[in-house]
Formats: C-alpha cells, sequence, structure tokens
C-alpha cells in the first residue's frame, strides 16, 4: 500500500493578510481558474518583454489574447482581492493603495508567499537595493544598543583565555620563569 498523507490543512495555511492604513485585509485563496489565468498572464508578459523580433512580440500578443476570459468585466485588482477590494472602497482606502494591494495579490498567486512579501516591502520596487547583511546587523545592533554607533563596541566580550601554554622567550631577554640546574 502506498503512503496516506494527512490532510494538508493540518500541515499548511496558505494566505495573505495585508496590512492597509491600519487595518488588516485577507486576501481570499484564488480559485484554480484564477490561479492559472495569472500564470499564463505572466508567461506571456515575459515573453512580451524579452520578445526581441516583431515575429517574437506578434506571437506573445496572440498568446494573450488567446487566454481564456474570465467570468465577469474586472479588473486585475477586482479579480485578485475579490471582497477585499470592496472592503477597502467602503473603508475609504485610496485607490493607489487598491492598486497596490491587488499588485501584491497577483505576484503572490504567481511567485508565493515570499515574492509577495518582496514586493510589498519594497514599495513595489523589487528592484531597489536590499540592507546587506553588514547593514541589516549594523540596524540591528542600533537598535538593541539604543541607537550609540559605538555602543555595540561595548558589548563585545573580552578575548577568552588560551590553553594555558606559554611562548618560549624571545633570545636576548630573560625568562621570568625558574631556571633549570645543570
Amino acid at each position: 500500500m502506498g503512503t496516506r498523507l494527512h490532510d494538508l490543512d493540518a500541515y499548511w495555511s496558505p494566505g495573505l493578510t495585508l496590512t492597509v492604513r491600519g487595518r488588516e485585509y485577507t486576501l481570499p485563496l484564488p480559485s484554480a481558474e484564477l490561479g492559472l489565468w495569472c500564470r499564463r498572464l505572466a508567461e506571456v508578459t515575459g515573453e512580451v518583454h524579452n520578445a526581441s523580433s516583431e515575429q517574437e512580440i506578434q506571437a506573445a500578443v496572440d498568446r494573450i489574447e488567446a487566454l481564456p476570459q474570465l467570468p465577469g468585466d474586472l479588473s486585475l485588482p477586482e479579480r485578485v482581492l475579490g471582497d477585499v477590494y470592496k472592503q477597502m472602497a467602503a473603508d475609504g482606502v485610496e485607490d493607489p493603495y487598491i492598486q497596490f494591494a491587488g499588485q501584491t495579490g497577483y505576484i503572490w498567486i504567481i511567485g508565493g508567499e515570499d515574492a509577495a512579501e518582496r514586493y510589498w516591502t519594497s514599495g513595489g520596487r523589487p528592484e531597489a537595493p536590499r540592507p546587506t547583511n553588514r547593514q541589516a546587523r549594523r540596524a540591528q545592533n542600533r537598535a538593541r544598543t539604543g541607537g550609540s554607533p559605538t555602543a555595540e563596541a561595548d558589548t563585545t566580550p573580552p578575548p577568552t583565555s588560551t590553553s594555558g601554554t606559554t611562548s618560549p622567550p624571545k633570545p636576548g631577554r630573560k625568562s621570568r620563569g625558574r631556571r633549570k640546574a645543570g
């Protein structure tokens, strides 16, 4: 008999919650059709951007036009956000925030939670430089030590002792140890 795995919900909890203007909005999981449509759209959009000839561009445009139509005349943010779109509008969230949330949701569908987080935390500019490990460590140390740039030096522990052995004396210097009788 083959391996039987328990219900996936016991181990995995997919989802995305975005905080906008202090309020949390949990995006609905995309349907199978929406997920497939978004991934195909991303794939074909990549082909358009990578096309180097008129024929390649036209072939990619033809593929975009051949994508199956989803029901309703909805924008991408409306599709991706679902009822959250209506909630945000009712809460008075401005259009640029709704659009950004929709774009983040789209990236979540095509690239997963890590990609959505990178997009969200970069302000929509994933090409923006991320802090280097060194910058991140310094910022973390400043936060821990109260912001003093020299405070991190004060927290450096003293060196530990060595194995207890000493180096032989250098020639021309007197030894501080006992002399062997000979």
